[in-house]
């Protein structure tokens, strides 16, 4: 009984030891660039600005909807993943959108292992088609 108690002792000075040690630990910083909507297609440039520490990157995309409020499980939003799995201090994406003539709110993420980060949400208005 005294070496599972010694041995849980040892795990916990262990694990205070390298979490005292590591870098920082938060999201990712993401900036979008631009974006520009042409009738019914949108493009977009998205930078991470700052990893956070992190070293896993799970996927990093854009999001965008006619509602200013933006999340990736937000219902009214449509999420694109532009890269899955990698690490790309800048990223792109072309959108095929559903509508013209409507204004449409944009911005950008990153999901790593400390969280999702967004970009601030850009509104942007598409041209009528003649």
């Amino acid at each position: 009984m005294k070496k599972m108690k010694n041995f849980f002792v040892l795990c916990f000075v262990a694990l205070a030891l390298c979490i005292s040690g590591c870098q920082k630990f938060q999201p990712a910083t993401v900036e979008l660039k631009e974006c520009i909507a042409d009738g019914k297609t949108m493009t977009g440039t998205a930078v991470i600005t700052d990893n956070g520490g992190c070293t896993y990157f799970i996927e990093q995309g854009f999001c965008f909807s006619i509602f200013d409020t933006l999340s990736v499980s937000d219902v009214y939003t449509t999420t694109e993943v532009v890269n899955k799995s990698t690490f790309d201090e800048q990223f792109e994406w072309t959108f095929d959108l559903p509508m013209t003539d409507t204004v449409y709110y944009v911005c950008a993420y990153v999901k790593t292992n400390a969280g999702i980060s967004y970009s601030k949400t850009e509104a942007v208005s598409t041209a009528v088609n003649n």
